[in-house]
């Protein structure tokens, strides 16, 4: 059983080992004096040093150039392989691990995840669902649940259902601008406009204090899970000491306009039951943020990490892996013996289904015989059914599926080197540099 479990969510990039957290690093990099800092060092000087610090390479991980240079780095993917390294050094792990990764990831991006671990001492033994495995053992006998969680820069709800045969993740959608960092802005203007008005002291004129008071949110956090209506924050300058009273109301009204735009998510996922508004699961980080249990209507207790920890590792003590593929795991077969009890599941990994057709610039071309991908003149890469020196890769129909006859270095597939004899199935994305990804997909004709 693999019983390291990473997860990737950008808030904080989560380690586990026998479900203990080990590890814990937000999705920051400081580019400073030369060197470069990742993690809670990093997040806790971005507001000292705001041009030098990133905190979006997980959130637009991708191949595209670095719109703002950072040090050596040629895009986004590079400097999460360099976190991944500072987090692998850091914990001083070497290993198997199972990937927890949000919903929010997209196909492409999942490709490139797959390369760039694999260049780390992260070997990854399975890529999992992560709401899929908070709410795996949560979801009592509702049919359809949503869950809740918070990442670095937005909100997302999972909406997952279950039957007597399988737990299945059906569609993740996210809430931009809802994030932590977002958040965070609110709460900490609501407590340096009470310092204003109560000791008309503005810790917003100096950065030190101002980082000051984002250090110290999550402790204030902490302070007001008891239910008080209002804490006190000080802060001692060189010459006095400032107070304010700040009040959990005034909190909580800050983050009204993020709460209408999660809850307004949650309707639309809801309406596609036809049992009425879903019960909502929220992860312990997004229960942290006062006010939003009460505004999703959440019953049952805020999930662990831990826990979806454990259910990883247990799941991917029952995988069977063929060749070097990683699956990719957003639904669990329940086993008859065990429909109330899905700590027995099984996994359900998708199947490869043969490719039919191959989209460039929305138009699907058939995969009956050979087509030459080349450079275009006008065009980024254009789709050929003759040959010529210029083609950049061939792909051809085989007994076994599309294959790639031949292929330049410059040409990917899932955002890896493509190699000739590799078969490609319905799903693989083809790209060549930076130009426009080619989707292989099949084309339904109608037949059962």
């Amino acid at each position: 059983m693999t019983s390291a479990v990473l997860e990737l969510n950008d808030n904080t990039i989560n380690l586990y080992q026998d479900g203990d957290l080990v590890s814990s690093s937000p999705g920051f990099a400081l580019s400073l004096g030369g060197s470069i800092q990742f993690g809670q060092s990093a997040a806790e000087q971005s507001r000292l040093h705001p041009v030098n610090t990133h905190n979006e390479f997980w959130y637009r991980l991708s191949m595209a150039p670095l719109t703002r240079p950072l040090a050596h780095f040629r895009n986004n993917a590079d400097v999460v392989h360099a976190h991944l390294q500072h987090i692998a050094q850091a914990s001083d792990f070497e290993g198997d691990v199972t990937i927890a990764v949000p919903g929010s990831f997209s196909r492409e991006q999942l490709a490139i995840l797959g390369g760039v671990v694999a260049q780390t001492p992260f070997r990854a033994a399975a890529m999992m669902d992560a709401g899929l495995f908070y709410a795996k053992s949560h979801m009592a006998d509702h049919s359809r649940v949503v869950f809740a969680d918070m990442q670095l820069h937005q909100f997302s709800l999972t909406l997952l259902s279950q039957d007597q045969h399988q737990l299945k993740r059906e569609q993740a959608v996210v809430v931009q601008g809802a994030g932590w960092s977002n958040i965070a802005n609110a709460l900490v203007q609501v407590i340096n406009d009470a310092f204003i008005q109560q000791s008309r002291f503005n810790p917003q004129h100096s950065a030190f204090w101002e980082q000051h008071l984002y250090n110290e949110l999550p402790d204030y956090l902490l302070q007001i899970r008891g239910g008080q209506a209002d804490f006190l924050v000080s802060i001692t300058t060189d010459k006095t000491t400032h107070q304010a009273r700040v009040s959990v109301a005034e909190m909580v009204d800050s983050l009204q306009p993020v709460f209408r735009r999660i809850t307004q998510q949650l309707q639309a996922l809801s309406a596609l039951s036809s049992d009425g508004p879903l019960p909502v699961l929220i992860s312990e980080r997004a229960a942290a943020i006062p006010g939003l249990e009460a505004t999703l209507q959440v019953q049952q207790a805020p999930l662990s990490g831990e826990n979806m920890a454990n259910a990883c590792s247990h799941a991917s003590a029952t995988l069977t892996r063929t060749g070097t593929d990683v699956p990719f795991i957003s639904s669990w077969r329940i086993s008859p013996a065990s429909v109330n009890n899905t700590a027995d599941a099984v996994p359900v990994i998708p199947e490869r289904v043969a490719a039919s057709h191959i989209l460039l610039d929305g138009i699907a071309y058939p995969l009956r015989s050979s087509i030459y991908v080349r450079a275009s003149t006008g065009a980024t890469v254009s789709l050929n059914d003759a040959a010529s020196a210029e083609d950049l890769c061939v792909l051809a129909p085989a007994v076994e599926g599309i294959v790639i006859k031949s292929a330049s270095a410059s040409v990917l597939i899932n955002a890896k080197a493509a190699t000739p004899g590799q078969t490609l199935s319905a799903g693989d994305q083809l790209s060549v540099g930076d130009d426009p990804v080619l989707q292989l997909i099949r084309v339904h004709d109608g037949r059962a």
